[in-house]
């Protein structure tokens, strides 16, 4: 059998997503775990079907059987002085990315694959204040979702002042998270920690913003030179607790508080948080934490995600020594000012006067956070940085290359780096010409779709012109985003270049339409609906008002101008609108009774309001007549949908009403003679509807007998009538002679008669 490359494209495709999927199959790993109650990070390791693991946090080992999906096995605590123990069984996913299960009475127990493993460094011990600040990161990060970081913070925590030591990891973990809350509803300021004490002990006192509150912790010193923070005693935390939540009413904070950015500290971890999650919400929360008023509307979304990102990469590069540093309390209007170099500042301040005015980075931080980052790239690596994690972007990717390996390229002109001018010119150089290769295909096949040769000329260059601004656009629109363009250097531009583009997409769906128009009314040409035709173009007409409107709207937008507040104008001067014009209204409403009513097409003949003529189009506020004489008649549609029309073009036979006036001989036997010569001549021709025909002599007078013939003629057109005419009324001449019958009034006059003149 012959296989050929796309025959085996599909079944090579299946074998990689086999093996991807057998190898994501295998327990080895790093798991991020939950459970009631607690979680964290744990490792297992896979021989055959025989799988072992350790959860460090909690002391506990873990050893079972695979069979297909499922893991089922036991967990011990290894370091209580009372092991606890038990039975567990997991089953990955399909995509071997989770697992879900359940620890025997403890309840569920879910987890997934962590691809990169952060390491937790101990906490340095050696000095009250290096203790201290290690404990508030760790409790920090683990606050923030990394669970085995408060084993890290237990480390300068010593346990059991006045209480048991705790008996197993769970309770000495609650312990410790215990006292980090009291810690949480106090403002630390790195300063207030003593780094060096000749005694073995030290006492600080840490105060609450906005209240007379206290929380005073003691630091100890062991026998090998560790300081560590000693636990109050109950009736210590108790009291601790009780002034502390003075504050609050005595209500302690809900966990999902902080998201109402009530103080600068709030802001703070909302935004660190946000960007930890930004893909759950598309970065909202985080954009929510910045004023990103200083943004036009058009490209406030965009550039607000890489304002998050430089001022995220900015707070790593300058390092923060734990929440707690940073104001708490939201009723004190004074902006946090967070970092300062030269006139920019990182600053969190409240968005209005009200007591509940929500805190967010300023908008004058916000408009510099370029210039901040690539400040802030300048100082010594910190010793410890905020909480949550953070994905390179590729503007912070390229530009650490950059800055690797072209120094000289950071050189800025206008707030702008050398490199970034770089990429900028080769993009849109490698765009125009995408741009223009792809305009002039599509040009092609349009002219393809009006039935015009591959050599014909292209379309006109108006459209190329408008399709290949809107393909740049498209390529480029990105770009300033990936490389890092601060948007206070386009801000001003984008709105006019917004509005080109805007009227650049009317006039290219402009041309689109009329090919389809045309394409369609050729093939509408080919039915016998009658109002094809009529649809076509009152459909366009309708289609291209919708796309003048779009594109209004449109440009209002980029300019920051209310879709709404142009609606509702819209609303209130509809009255004096629809007074002003209501004759134009009424051509419109006009249109559609003509389109719906359906009196007529294109083409058809028709006599109407004293105009006859052929209907040549239907727009939305008039319709053309081409008359006999080659001229064009515009009738508005309001007075042509209440006029009485007679459709000519819906003849299903044209009426032939002739009157014959027998000047000579006419005696009675001739004339019956004559009438039946008539009959025999209509009955020879199938086009005359002869049984219908009417023939008889309907009046006498002094100079003629008058024959009335009335009868209905079969055909399709006004040329084809005036040659049938022509050879029936040339016959009724040669039929008349042949009776001695003379017709008209003296047209053929004796020789006696002529000569007697």
């Amino acid at each position: 059998m012959n296989l050929t490359f796309p025959s085996l494209a599909p079944f090579l495709l299946y074998v990689a997503c086999s093996s991807h999927a057998l190898a994501q199959s295998h327990w080895t790993g790093s798991w991020q775990t939950h459970f009631s109650g607690g979680g964290g990070r744990i490792g297992l390791e896979q021989k055959g079907d025989r799988v072992t693991g350790t959860y460090p946090l909690y002391s506990i080992e873990l050893a079972g059987e695979v069979e297909g999906r499922v893991l089922r096995g036991t967990w011990r605590e290894s370091e209580s002085p009372t092991p606890d123990q038990g039975e567990f069984s997991i089953t990955m996913s399909a995509d071997g990315r989770l697992f879900d299960g359940g620890l025997g009475t403890r309840g569920w127990w879910t987890g997934e694959r962590v691809e990169h493993d952060e390491p937790l460094v101990s906490i340095n011990v050696l000095s009250p204040r290096a203790a201290f600040i290690g404990f508030l990161v760790a409790c920090n990060r683990a606050q923030a979702g990394v669970d085995d970081a408060w084993g890290i913070a237990a480390e300068a925590v010593e346990l059991g002042s006045d209480q048991s030591a705790p008996s197993t990891s769970s309770q000495r973990l609650r312990r410790v998270a215990e006292l980090f809350e009291l810690i949480d509803l106090t403002t630390v300021h790195p300063t207030e920690i003593p780094d060096r004490v000749a005694a073995d002990s030290c006492l600080v006192r840490l105060s609450q913003a906005g209240s007379d509150a206290v929380l005073e912790l003691t630091l100890h010193r062991n026998a090998q030179g560790e300081w560590r923070i000693v636990e109050p005693t109950r009736q210590q935390h108790d009291e601790a607790k009780r002034s502390l939540l003075a504050r609050t009413g005595g209500k302690a904070p809900a966990g999902e508080d902080f998201h109402r950015l009530h103080s600068p500290r709030a802001t703070m971890r909302s935004f660190l948080e946000g960007m930890t999650h930004w893909k759950d919400d598309d970065g909202a929360r985080a954009r929510a934490a910045m004023d990103l008023s200083v943004y036009t509307e058009i490209i406030r979304v965009a550039d607000g995600e890489l304002s998050a990102m430089n001022l995220r990469h900015a707070l790593n590069n300058i390092g923060m020594s734990g929440l707690q540093s940073i104001p708490d309390d939201g009723t004190d209007h004074t902006p946090y000012v967070h970092f300062v170099h030269g006139d920019s500042r990182i600053e969190i301040v409240p968005s209005g006067r009200e007591a509940n005015a929500p805190w967010k980075f300023s908008a004058e931080t916000v408009l510099h956070l370029a210039r901040i980052y690539r400040a802030s790239a300048e100082l010594p690596p910190p010793e410890f940085v905020p909480p949550g994690t953070i994905d390179d972007s590729t503007y912070i990717t390229l530009r650490a290359m950059v800055a690797a390996n072209s120094p000289y390229l950071l050189r800025t002109v206008a707030n702008v780096e050398a490199w970034q001018f770089v990429v900028s010119l080769s993009a849109l150089g490698l765009s125009i010409v995408l741009a223009r290769f792809v305009a002039s295909l599509l040009g092609r096949i349009l002219s393809r779709l009006e039935g015009k040769s591959m050599t014909a000329p292209p379309q006109p260059r108006w459209f190329a012109l408008s399709l290949i601004l809107l393909l740049v656009a498209a390529i480029m629109h990105r770009i300033p985003h990936l490389i890092g363009i601060p948007a206070s250097n386009r801000q001003y531009i984008i709105p006019v270049l917004a509005s080109v583009l805007c009227i650049a997409a009317m006039l290219v769906a402009w041309r689109v339409l009329t090919v389809v128009g045309d394409v369609l009314g050729v093939r509408f040409a080919r039915t016998s609906k009658q109002s094809d035709d009529i649809w076509l173009t009152f459909s366009i007409a309708v289609v291209r008002l919708c796309l003048v409107f779009a594109t209004a709207l449109g440009i209002a937008s980029v300019w920051s101008i209310s879709a709404t507040n142009i609606l509702a104008g819209l609303g209130i001067g509809g009255l004096a609108f629809a007074f002003a014009s209501r004759e134009t209204l009424s051509n419109v409403f006009g249109a559609g009774i003509l389109v719906t009513d359906r009196p007529f097409r294109s083409g058809d003949w028709i006599v109407a309001d004293g105009v006859e003529g052929s209907v040549e189009e239907v727009g939305v506020r008039s319709t053309r007549i081409r008359t006999l004489g080659d001229s064009i008649v515009v009738v508005p549609n309001g007075k042509l949908a209440d006029s009485t029309i007679n459709n000519l073009g819906t003849r299903r036979h044209r009426l032939l009403d002739l009157k014959l006036f027998v000047t000579k001989g006419g005696t009675p036997a001739r004339l019956e003679a004559f009438i039946a010569a008539i009959r025999a001549r209509l009955e020879s021709d199938r086009a005359f509807a002869s049984k219908d025909a009417m023939i008889g002599v309907v009046a006498l007078s002094a100079r003629a007998i008058e024959i009335q013939v009335t009868t209905h003629v079969d055909i399709d057109c006004d040329n084809a009538e005036c040659e049938m005419r022509h050879r029936l009324l040339t016959d009724f001449m040669s039929l008349a002679e042949s009776a001695g019958l003379g017709l008209g009034k003296g047209m053929e006059r004796s020789a006696l008669e002529r000569n007697s003149r």
